[in-house]
């Protein structure tokens, strides 16, 4: 994982509008109209620390150039109470590899250790269960009951849990 620049724009832009990805996000391209509207919406949520996103790159084999699978983001930090929300989106050609769960764990960890936040929440759709594995797969545990209109399931984890 690494900054987003803004070369990364076009090709993100192009995964989050593709419809399989937005049948499983409440990112809305649509307001940001165009690629280097996007990245001024990254570059602005780093000013503010509000928000943190990484571009998730899959390294190639025998020294060949990474290349852009993803994007993963910890959202709405409050400093304050210690918690953030995690959120992540891959590329389709990119499902089902185990790239989002080691991403996500990577996340984890650098939220907990570095940041010190002391909790960290997901959303899912409940007709979501490849991202429901991974969020179990890092260690986060589905809260009872489900928030905005019964379509998400609540996920969370704290800093004294094993991650």
């Amino acid at each position: 994982m690494r900054k987003i620049v803004p070369n990364d724009t076009t090709e993100m832009f192009r995964y989050i509008t593709d419809p399989q990805v937005q049948r499983h996000t409440s990112f809305q391209p649509g307001a940001l109209r165009f690629p280097a509207r996007m990245f001024r919406y990254f570059e602005e949520s780093y000013w503010i620390l509000r928000d943190l996103h990484f571009a998730v790159d899959l390294k190639q084999d025998q020294g060949r150039s990474s290349r852009l699978v993803g994007l993963c983001s910890l959202q709405y930090w409050d400093q304050t109470t210690g918690k953030a929300r995690l959120g992540y989106l891959f590329a389709p050609h990119s499902w089902n590899q185990g790239l989002a769960t080691e991403a996500v764990k990577s996340l984890l960890s650098f939220g907990f250790d570095t940041m010190g936040l002391t909790v960290i929440e997901a959303r899912c759709g409940q007709d979501n269960p490849a991202s429901e594995r991974v969020l179990q797969k890092c260690g986060m545990s589905c809260l009872e009951g489900l928030t905005e209109h019964n379509l998400l399931k609540l996920y969370s984890i704290s800093s004294n849990e094993d991650k």
